[in-house]
């Protein structure tokens, strides 16, 4: 529209059209703590703000000081409500020793302990116990019998890649990382009860 024209015409006569539709569709979604359904990924490809092409695949490596271990699961959450997706990270972390058959042993042993009220609770085995929970939780995910091994000291995710399954997000609990969200926990079957509703 010409500005002769416009000098001839209001603001205030022209009706404002439809805005809805102006939204920055480049943005990751922001999400509230809660449940979400996701797939894992064997890797994402994408291009940064800086125009860099990246790619981010899930591993299992060695940590930094050579104790343990840690996988890294790439992750696309889908919210329910307009299904975009988002991606994160789980992590897992566990030692060699997590994984032998005296330790499993043992971690059942002490939870037969606790349920039967001879102990209060899983003491020494409390770190191996949530450990194997959660490892326990990836192998229902993978649908397999057992995890293998991948030949260079960690374990096969290959099973994982594709598979469905439910993360819950809260805030991230390290230090000075408080406004960024973190994958809390995981699990196979959709939550249930009250406070777990699939956002």
């Amino acid at each position: 529209m010409t500005e002769a024209v416009m000098d001839t015409i209001r603001l205030d006569d022209i009706p404002i059209p439809d805005l809805s539709g102006v939204i920055d569709d480049t943005k990751a979604p922001s999400l509230e703590d809660g449940w979400y359904a996701g797939t894992i990924l064997e890797k994402r490809a994408f291009t940064d703000s800086n125009g860099n092409d990246r790619v981010f695949e899930s591993g299992d490596t060695t940590s930094a000081n050579g104790e343990s271990r840690n996988i890294k699961l790439q992750v696309e959450l889908t919210r329910q409500s307009d299904q975009r997706t988002v991606n994160m990270n789980a992590l897992i972390n566990y030692r060699g020793e997590d994984l032998t058959q005296e330790t499993v042993q043992a971690v059942l042993a002490q939870q037969e302990r606790v349920k039967s009220k001879d102990e209060k609770n899983m003491g020494a085995y409390f770190r191996p116990f949530m450990t194997l929970q959660r490892l326990g939780t990836l192998q229902r995910i993978a649908g397999v019998r057992q995890l293998q091994r991948n030949g260079n000291g960690g374990l096969d995710l290959t099973p994982l890649f594709g598979k469905k399954a439910y993360f819950r997000i809260g805030p991230d609990t390290r230090e000075g990382k408080s406004q960024y969200k973190q994958i809390e926990t995981f699990s196979d079957a959709a939550p249930k009860g009250k406070k777990a509703v699939l956002l």
